[in-house]
């Protein structure tokens, strides 16, 4: 791969300080008493435009600026975990491209280096170093002093004698000062100096990125015997749930489907998990035995068969209990897990590498969680629960705003008098202005405006 450098003009030593100052500026103006939404975004575009404002030509900056907005959309669309580390990986990206190449061993140095970047400033021993080479005697430090100490001294002693006959100086230096509020705000200040300050350094030098897989005290014949046992022990776990799951075979005594649904999902999903895991570290013995891709192949095929037993497991106990969070994200790593196991099954058959198949599944997880950062989940699970006969009020009501426009579209929702003050799920959400905004607050206001127009 080519690399690009980019022509970086040498900047004046003021110039990073000038704009961290103006970044914390601005994150006190954004985010200071209020909470975050469209805020976040437009933040990562000023850090973005600060830290490379000295790169040139600016036409090289196109492509980095476009992969931060596409990083910042989930962030527009509602601000939460996972669209939140978007944003911040999009941003070490954008930043990482557009001082050079987008390789992944410069992003690598640069995520690496930021937790030491962050804690050098509150190095105490660092700080004493740098305080002994400043300059001392006639030096820049001492001369300011002496040429600014009488100035300000005798300005501020003429202030403070002239404030009372002076009403508009009287009231500029009667502002109340809360000492408490004075305090949190310097150490918001100090927080996003410090968080600020790696992004607008020279980014580290590129690692060499090599991928070595530990062995695990794996060799050709354990391999071997290892695939044996697995597909023997899988085969067994694989024909007792297509028995149960698709033939129909009775349960044991005293064991609901529900109980054997919620007693299975997850181990099962952990299984397949760790059966991929096994299959990359199996991977360089696929030559040493005419039976080992054969048997891999076999183990892998299996495994995607768990996967779906899994799913149909949870979606019994889905059906019994109801829709949750951690279900439904139960329900989507399954499908990721099953698409990786096909993708390594598809690896080992036409041959294909390791970094081959690790680029392929990291692509794939990172469109899947890109496109959940869209989805109303709240939405979807109210929907579920408002549908079932048997409904948890109490769940639904918890899920929170985002799951408005769900209860009011149920039929079976509970009366109006139900937790009328406590129910976050009976309100629209709430947007306290154009910092707070955000995509999918918008979306559910304004359908519950046409559902309420149309009652």
């Amino acid at each position: 791969m080519s690399h690009t450098t980019l022509a970086v003009p040498a900047p004046t030593r003021l110039a990073p300080a000038l704009a961290l100052a103006g970044l914390v500026a601005f994150a006190d103006f954004l985010f200071w008493a209020d909470p975050p939404g469209l805020s976040l975004a437009l933040f990562a575009l000023a850090v973005f435009a600060a830290a490379t404002w000295p790169v040139r030509p600016r036409a090289a900056l196109l492509r980095p600026l476009l992969l931060l907005v596409v990083a910042a959309l989930p962030v527009v669309e509602m601000v939460q975990a996972l669209s939140v580390a978007f944003l911040a990986t999009g941003l070490v990206l954008s930043l990482v491209w557009a001082h050079g190449s987008l390789s992944p061993g410069t992003a690598l140095s640069f995520a690496l280096a930021l937790p030491r970047r962050w804690l050098a400033p509150l190095n105490p021993v660092r700080n004493l170093r740098v305080l002994r080479t400043l300059p001392t005697g006639t030096g820049t430090i001492r001369r300011q002093v002496a040429l600014w100490a009488f100035p300000l001294g005798g300005s501020a002693i003429f202030i403070a004698l002239l404030a009372d006959a002076n009403p508009v100086l009287a009231r500029i230096f009667s502002v109340e000062i809360e000492l408490g509020t004075a305090f949190e705000r310097l150490l918001f200040w100090g927080g996003t100096a410090l968080l600020l300050a790696p992004f607008l350094a020279p980014l580290p030098e590129a690692a060499p990125l090599r991928l070595r897989l530990p062995a695990a005290g794996l060799n050709a014949g354990s391999v071997t015997r290892a695939l044996v046992l697995f597909n023997a022990v899988i085969g067994l776990q694989t024909l007792t749930d297509l028995s149960i799951l698709v033939a129909g075979a009775d349960l044991p005594a005293g064991m609901s489907f529900a109980d054997y649904a919620h007693r299975g999902a997850y181990p099962l999903l952990a299984t397949a998990i760790l059966a991929g895991a096994f299959a990359i570290a199996a991977r360089p013995f696929l030559e040493s035995n005419a039976a080992v891709r054969p048997m891999l192949a076999l183990w892998l095929v299996q495994n995607v068969i768990l996967c779906g037993a899994a799913a149909m497991r949870l979606d019994l106990y889905i059906g019994a209990y109801g829709l949750t969070y951690l279900r439904l994200h139960a329900l989507i790593w399954m499908g990721l897990v099953a698409a990786g196991l096909a993708l390594g099954l598809w690896q080992i058959l036409a041959r294909r590498s390791t970094p081959w198949l690790l680029a392929r599944v990291s692509a794939l997880a990172v469109a899947v969680l890109y496109v959940c950062c869209f989805l109303n989940v709240a939405q979807i699970i109210a929907s579920q629960n408002l549908a079932r006969p048997t409904l948890d009020p109490n769940y639904v009501c918890d899920l929170g705003p985002m799951a408005a426009v769900a209860w009011a579209e149920a039929a079976n929702r509970p009366p109006p008098s139900f937790r009328l003050g406590s129910c976050p799920a009976r309100h629209a959400p709430v947007t306290r202005g154009w910092r707070d905004w955000g995509f999918r607050a918008w979306r559910v206001r304004h359908t519950l405006a046409a559902l309420e127009g149309h009652a």
